[in-house]
């Protein structure tokens, strides 16, 4: 099968030593077709130049205008599975993200929602600072989070120093039932921290929505950890009321290997058109050293004039 590509005339006639007169009787072949014409005739160079051309990245460039998208397209879409899965292992994350535009939003939606926790905190953050975070989390995840056993009790109260004192009053003499010291913070904290672990937490989840982000965003900010607590579905959910553009760039922080993944469920004419941007020279060299089989479709008949 031959393969059409755009290429270097000039280059091809300096290397296989042909007049520009002669070039025009090959102006609608391609390259394997003119080596193949020029070998029959009596081209000792051209006999030569079709296994140089398949051993060479700066000839295999320079020949075949690789840096030219179009020609990166039709040879990637003769390509196997196995060969197009070694390309995409070359394409940057910012590549395989502007891939990510062809995909509905409710496929994003769909493949965010299947990566972990820590990839979707990343996405939210990219999109969003840390306290719109905070505050467009919703209610239940919030009050899973000052119940969860995985938050110790001294995380929270250490995060209670920075709420206002009249408030801390408060939750004491609700939570122990007596009045509280007024005059000493730290006593305060102290006799919250005396309660139970469930009848703490229990009064943490009946504090003012203000307070808890409050608290949480002390957290979150000290150690960016914290944000593990809340489901992948919270930070989905959060993405997804973006504008799919701005869902699409948010998403340069999934790591490599999800992007991967999302990448290669494009039908494949889309994943070819996304793979062009493949560096050019990486791309010569994997054509050279793992895609013998599809160069030797651009040589199959040069090689073939060499043996009779």
């Amino acid at each position: 099968m031959t393969i059409s590509l755009n290429t270097d005339q000039y280059h091809l006639m300096d290397k296989l030593n042909i007049t520009t007169s002669r070039m025009r009787d090959y102006s609608d072949q391609s390259v394997d077709d003119i080596i193949q014409a020029e070998a029959e005739s009596g081209n000792t160079v051209a006999k030569d130049y079709g296994r140089k051309l398949f051993g060479s990245v700066d000839e295999l460039i320079e020949t075949f205008q690789l840096d030219d998208p179009q020609n990166k397209y039709n040879i990637l879409n003769q390509m196997s599975g196995e060969q197009r899965d070694k390309v995409l292992e070359l394409l940057d994350s910012e590549d395989m993200v502007i891939g990510l535009n062809f995909f509905t939003q409710e496929k994003l939606e769909q493949m965010l929602g299947k990566v972990s926790v820590a990839e979707s905190a990343n996405v939210a953050l990219e999109a969003f600072p840390l306290s719109q975070i905070i505050a467009m989390m919703p209610e239940e995840e919030m009050e899973s989070f000052f119940m969860s056993s995985d938050i110790p009790k001294e995380s929270l109260t250490a995060q209670l120093r920075n709420v206002r004192p009249e408030l801390l009053i408060q939750m004491t003499e609700g939570m122990t039932g007596q009045a509280a010291d007024q005059g000493d913070v730290s006593k305060l904290i102290a006799q919250l921290s005396a309660l139970p672990d469930s009848q703490f937490k229990e009064t943490m989840t009946t504090l003012d929505p203000d307070v808890q982000q409050s608290i949480v965003f002390q957290m979150a900010n000290d150690d960016k950890n914290v944000l593990l607590h809340f489901s992948n579905q919270s930070y989905t959910d959060m993405v997804s009321d973006l504008q799919k553009p701005d869902m699409v760039k948010s998403m340069i922080a999934l790591d490599t290997e999800s992007l991967q993944r999302m990448t290669k469920q494009l039908p494949e004419d889309l994943f070819s058109i996304v793979a062009t941007q493949v560096d050019t020279k990486e791309f010569a060299k994997l054509l050279i050293d793992r895609c013998p089989d599809l160069l030797e479709k651009f040589a199959s008949m040069a090689n073939s004039s060499t043996t009779h």
